[in-house]
């Protein structure tokens, strides 16, 4: 059991340098550290793709508490935006987890191989979004949010 904890506590902390040095989430490196590892352990494959990524958006929520938590210790956090921002969230959350519930492993592994070379492809086109001083609106947002959930 402490050999698997130490290959986690490894896992993490490489995917947190990589994520550091290339500017990406660390969800890009642990979710097929993850998928290694489960296959290594055995487990059901039809459930793989959806524990490693559960996994890894759930050790997520804890980074970004810390985030928040710092961001409003220096008073950076814009709550009229969180209020807008919000709700969108909420649904896509919801609204991804039950899709996602319904798609196999298979299917899983392939959407996030495509969202792999999508990244890919911007960090190789270095592709910075334009800035823009104009916040969208209600759907803008929700929608928005719904793509961040």
């Amino acid at each position: 059991m402490l050999s698997v904890f130490a290959i986690y506590l490894a896992l993490g902390a490489v995917a947190g340098i990589l994520a550091g040095l290339m500017g990406i989430g660390g969800g890009l490196v642990i979710v097929p550290m993850l998928v290694f590892c489960f296959t290594g352990l055995a487990m059901p494959h039809e459930h793989i793709m959806h524990i490693a990524l559960g996994t890894s958006l759930a050790s997520i929520i804890f980074t970004s508490i810390s985030s928040f938590m710092a961001h409003h210790r220096r008073d950076a956090v814009h709550w009229g935006i969180v209020r807008r921002i919000v709700p969108g969230i909420i649904a896509g959350t919801l609204f991804g987890a039950y899709i996602a519930s319904l798609l196999s492993t298979n299917l899983l592994k392939g959407f996030f191989g495509i969202f792999l070379l999508y990244v890919a492809m911007q960090l190789l086109l270095d592709r910075k979004p334009k800035s823009s001083r104009e916040m969208p609106g209600h759907a803008g947002m929700f929608g928005a949010g719904s793509g961040i959930g």
